[in-house]
């Protein structure tokens, strides 16, 4: 009778079982996997470890089996501790460490649990869920994908949860939970967002290359992410030398920190690049800040970090947490203090943290990994003499403009996100003479998309020249 039981409710929790969860219902402990390699990652719930490997639950309702010993030694440390939390449900003993990542086997003494009775009582939990959706006029399945849930368990009787707090870097984000999307695994705080903030853009750049804010897929795998357990370095990295390639921070709001020097080396705010909050976009129309978005305090308060460096380490404000001016900061913009180490934001040069205090890897010159643009159309160049003076945007119809000028007529950029994965440019050139151009992102590239043939149309996108001065006020403040 109990192995009938068990039997029945490993079935009702494999994968066709959890089909009778709705679009929106998702297993917990949802994390990202990573091979000892790091060939490939995936997103997905741990179902079962058994004979040396793990099923994993995709969101879409596919499970892989990975061989256990393939895996991150992070993902095999959480497994084995899973493993022993569910042992420790049905009754048994504390196992002992295990030894090799591909041990199935349990030891220890003590008096296993009735399988039969806490099978009769999770079954309980189920379906009094379920009577209860029924009774309140839902579906019955949602109900059982929600006892799921609350159980926790996938192919074993039970599985407790771990029970730790949400880690604080969470908190920091929260203001802007409406917008993104946070997980957590036990290296890492990932957030989700398309960095598109709520504030205005591209307004007051002066030496623009005709690049415009689209949303960016930084989501699953290509989400940010930041080490929950951040270490000091034996050898930092000095953004004065590195790092001119992607960025180094995420500020909380999901929109990406660059080096405060762009990739030729040249300070973004001397040169006119930014906007009236630090900002602008790069070759893959991507948005992103050279300098500390400052103006996030207003939603996440002073003395609260505005933004984590990619080493884990959280980037505050211009002031302490007595309200003064911090001094005695290093090179890289932060100082050790009672909690740990912290950069600061400054008003001068490199205004954010400037490098990697933290240990991170790099490759070419980016911290890796880190999330990938998608390039829509190809990348633009300097327009002489341009100035944006007004951004516009539509949200819910997905529609955008930016209006400049150029030797004291008025131009500008309209563009919309059609529903069929294309984009519509209009250009609106000298003259007020329109055209309209057509795009389409290449799914999973990394590079933009290959150039049209054949010279720019005359009357397309206006044409390229010098970049005018730099500016020589000071750092840029958001719009009040």
């Amino acid at each position: 009778m109990a192995r009938r039981l068990c039997w029945c409710f490993a079935l009702l929790l494999s994968p066709a079982g959890a089909t009778l969860a709705h679009d929106g219902d998702h297993p917990p402990d949802v994390r990202v996997w990573r091979d000892a390699d790091g060939l490939f990652e995936i997103e997905g719930s741990f179902v079962l470890a058994r004979d040396g490997r793990v099923q994993i639950l995709k969101h879409g309702g596919a499970a892989v089996w990975v061989p256990l010993d393939k895996l991150s030694e992070g993902d095999r440390a959480w497994v084995r501790e899973r493993v022993g939390a569910i042992r420790g449900i049905n009754g048994a003993a504390a196992a002992p460490r295990p030894g090799p990542p591909s041990d199935s086997t349990a030891g220890g003494a003590g008096e296993p649990a009735d399988p039969t009775r806490a099978a009769v009582a999770v079954f309980g939990l189920v379906f009094a869920a379920a009577a209860g959706q029924k009774a309140a006029g839902g579906r019955p399945g949602g109900a059982v994908a929600a006892a799921l849930l609350i159980t926790g368990a996938a192919g074993v009787l039970a599985v407790a949860r771990d029970g730790e707090p949400e880690p604080a870097i969470r908190t920091h984000f929260e203001p802007f939970k409406d917008k993104l999307k946070f997980r957590t695994d036990d290296e890492f705080f990932y957030v989700e967002s398309n960095a598109m903030p709520d504030h205005p853009m591209m307004v007051g750049i002066t030496a623009w290359q005709q690049q415009v804010p689209l949303p960016q897929p930084y989501t699953g795998a290509n989400a940010w992410r930041v080490p929950l357990r951040p270490r000091l370095a034996d050898q930092p990295i000095s953004a004065k030398k590195a790092l001119f390639s992607g960025a180094i921070a995420v500020a909380v709001n999901g929109v990406p920190i660059f080096n405060a020097l762009n990739n030729r080396g040249v300070d973004a705010f001397l040169a006119g690049e930014l906007d009236e909050y630090g900002g602008h976009c790069g070759r893959g129309d991507d948005y992103h800040y050279h300098t500390a978005p400052i103006h996030l305090e207003k939603a996440v308060g002073k003395g609260n970090p505005i933004g984590y460096a990619l080493d884990g380490f959280p980037l505050y404000g211009a002031t302490d947490a007595d309200g003064k001016e911090p001094k005695g900061l290093d090179e890289f913009n932060g100082r050790t203090e009672k909690d740990g180490y912290r950069y600061y934001s400054t008003k001068t040069y490199p205004y954010v943290n400037g490098g990697m205090r933290g240990v991170v890897a790099v490759r070419n010159d980016r911290i890796e990994p880190q999330p990938r643009d998608a390039p829509v159309r190809p990348a633009g160049l300097p327009l002489r003499g341009a100035k944006i003076t007004g951004f516009t945007r539509d949200d819910e119809k997905k529609t955008y403009a930016v209006k400049y000028e150029v030797r004291g007529q008025t131009l500008g950029v309209k563009y919309t996100i059609n529903d069929d994965r294309t984009y519509t440019f209009v250009y609106t050139n000298a003259g007020g003479k329109e055209t309209t151009e057509t795009y389409r992102r290449r799914e999973g590239k990394d590079g933009p998309p290959p150039k049209k043939d054949g010279p720019a149309k005359k009357d397309g996108p206006a044409k390229a020249a010098d970049r005018p001065p730099p500016k020589k006020d000071g750092p840029p403040r958001p719009a009040e």
